[in-house]
């Protein structure tokens, strides 16, 4: 069996564990891969059904009709590798035996599920922070080789935009501050724009102190009492969520998400802003759309294209220039989708 054959890696990467990814996981759960490259999608404010669909026009143009836009982007591709050479082969790795018994196509084998799951952990990173740009700031910037443009789903209009800034005394440590009124209107807001009912608030480090501190000042108890504490630690959940409790006059639960990653300038940024607090719902319309990812086989003279229509399409190629190896490399085209703008709200609670 050659090991390093798609379809033997991609059952590789079906069963490697997943990276942390509370937020895609949580609020784009409907997956669909396509078999195009370019997804249309449909963008409709208030209760109106949307819905993307994919054909294969060309372009990227916006056709605005009355109470909808539809919008079309080719998914950008995100095409991580590493090379390994023969070097890595032979060098023992940590656990080896020191002595005899190296058997070198069991140390590629383990250097291949070492790389895929390390490149499959690099993807899913780039899909959680495009979740918490979609989210938290309402578009996605997708910038690299041969991509500069910017994913759009709030209005271009701040006043229709489902974001609002607190300023003066209101702000969450400010001496007005009131975030239980500022949870109840998002909260409002939501359910009348979209009919969605939130369920989630979600808290940025700062904003969550804030919170706790004002709610200390107006002597407010939460009531811990949903949680069955022999069955789940309402502190520490997996995927670096922290549960904080729920707040019967919202009907919200409070978590905090501590999550971080190296941006393109390799700063290291939380994968939720300090001073933001996202209230919405996994029942909210979202798509985790996957466009079709081509291979070229062959000879240059006798190339010939394979579509894969998969969430991840690994690869493998011998380099021979120098350094010589085989390189691995994973494919795949993510586009998070909101169909429903209205069904989440951003609150900035901090000046």
């Amino acid at each position: 069996m050659n090991i390093f054959e798609t379809r033997t890696m991609l059952e590789a990467l079906k069963v490697s564990p997943p990276a942390q990814s509370f937020l895609r996981d949580r609020y784009f759960a409907n997956v669909r891969t396509f078999t195009t490259q370019k997804i249309d999608i449909d963008i409709v404010k208030g209760k109106r059904r949307i819905a993307p669909f994919v054909h294969p026009k060309i372009g990227g143009k916006t056709v605005e009709r009355e109470g909808y836009r539809t919008d079309s982007y080719e998914a950008p591709e995100v095409s991580p590798d590493m090379i390994t050479t023969a070097e890595d082969i032979l060098n023992r790795q940590p656990g080896q035996p020191i002595y005899g018994g190296f058997d070198p196509n069991r140390a590629a084998a383990e250097q291949l599920g070492a790389d895929l799951a390390e490149l499959d952990e690099m993807i899913t990173r780039r899909e959680e922070v495009m979740c918490a740009e979609a989210l938290f700031t309402g578009q996605i910037n997708i910038k690299g080789d041969g991509y500069d443009e910017v994913l759009r789903y709030w209005p271009t209009n701040p006043a229709e935009q489902p974001y609002k800034a607190l300023a003066g005394n209101a702000v969450w440590d400010g001496s007005e501050a009131n975030p239980l009124a500022d949870l109840r209107e998002a909260r409002r807001a939501i359910i009348q724009s979209s009919g969605v009912t939130p369920r989630d608030a979600i808290m940025g480090t700062d904003a969550l102190e804030a919170f706790l501190s004002a709610l200390g000042k107006m002597e407010v108890e939460l009531d811990y009492r949903r949680v069955d504490m022999g069955i789940i630690d309402p502190d520490h959940l997996p995927n670096g969520v922290t549960y904080w409790g729920y707040l019967k006059d919202s009907a919200l639960d409070i978590f905090t998400y501590d999550e971080w990653y190296l941006d393109d300038n390799g700063d290291e940024k939380p994968m939720v802003p300090s001073d933001l607090v996202l209230i919405g719902s996994p029942s909210v319309r979202t798509t985790m759309a996957y466009g079709l990812v081509t291979l070229m086989r062959g000879s240059d003279d006798n190339a010939a294209p394979e579509f894969y229509a998969e969430r991840r399409v690994p690869d493998s190629w011998v380099q021979r220039k120098n350094p010589a190896g085989r390189i691995v490399q994973v494919k795949s085209r993510p586009l998070p989708i909101i169909h429903q703008i209205d069904g989440f709200r951003v609150l900035k609670v901090l000046a």
